[in-house]
């Protein structure tokens, strides 16, 4: 199975989301949050590197549900072409997730975005990551080049806090609903 293949497969459950911002406590909408406001409706499969070249910003403002039904598009347009890829979508993804490591370091929106992943998600992204690394020099500003170093590892180190985060958080509800696991 290919990287493609595992992505779609891994993300295949998600549906497109009602809303794609959280609105509440939203004084002003700004052209960043029209960006995401933009998304809505749109099927990931048909988003092109034009559409998040013009709406890159929009990556910041998308909801938790609306982040992980387009986070595929990202990943996998840069798949089909590392040389053109959505490449200031695709930093700003990669810029959010690079910190000190730490769960201290984790804040809550950051947590709240992540823990709608379940494992085979968190897998598939990781994949990509090393993917990226290796075959896209210019992404994470240029920071592949050299390849896995310190942006990389402390983006994935994150990515590990934050699948253990989505767990714990997963586990939380499952208890309070005498649910099963993932």
């Amino acid at each position: 199975m290919t990287l493609q293949q595992r992505i779609e497969k891994a993300f295949a459950h998600r549906r497109i989301p009602a809303e794609v911002v959280e609105m509440e406590g939203r004084f002003q909408i700004d052209s960043d949050v029209e960006d995401a406001l933009w998304f809505k409706g749109r099927d990931w499969h048909v988003l092109t590197v034009e559409d998040w070249h013009r709406r890159h910003l929009g990556f910041y403002f998308l909801s938790p549900e609306a982040f992980a039904y387009y986070l595929p598009s990202l990943l996998i347009l840069t798949i089909l072409n590392p040389k053109d890829y959505p490449g200031l979508a695709v930093d700003s993804f990669l810029w959010q997730l690079d910190r000190s490591p730490g769960p201290e370091n984790l804040d809550p929106p950051l947590i709240d975005r992540y823990s709608v992943l379940n494992d085979e998600e968190f897998n598939a992204i990781k994949e990509w990551l090393l993917f990226a690394c290796e075959s896209v020099p210019q992404s994470f500003g240029g920071a592949a080049a050299s390849g896995p170093g310190d942006g990389f590892g402390r983006v994935f180190d994150t990515l590990e806090l934050l699948q253990k985060e989505a767990e714990r958080h997963d586990m939380g509800d499952h208890k309070s609903s005498g649910a099963g696991s993932k």
